[in-house]
């Protein structure tokens, strides 16, 4: 995954639980807040797989990604 894309999805996971703090704290909405609270979460995860397909991305000629 592109260094630039796991930056996006960090930021974009950070922005979702502040707002989803936010929203809970001044409207009282649990449901939307949980959902972004969800979102961030599956955003963690995208971004735990991707550490782990890069760590398990073979040498040069082996199926390496863009060979």
């Amino acid at each position: 995954m592109e260094d630039d894309l796991i930056a996006r999805l960090n930021t974009a996971g950070a922005s979702l639980r502040q707002r989803a703090l936010e929203i809970d704290k001044t409207s009282g909405d649990r449901d939307t807040a949980l959902l972004m609270q969800g979102l961030a979460t599956a955003i963690d995860a995208i971004n735990a797989l991707a550490v782990t397909a890069d760590r398990l991305d073979g040498p040069s000629g082996l199926g390496r990604r863009g060979d």
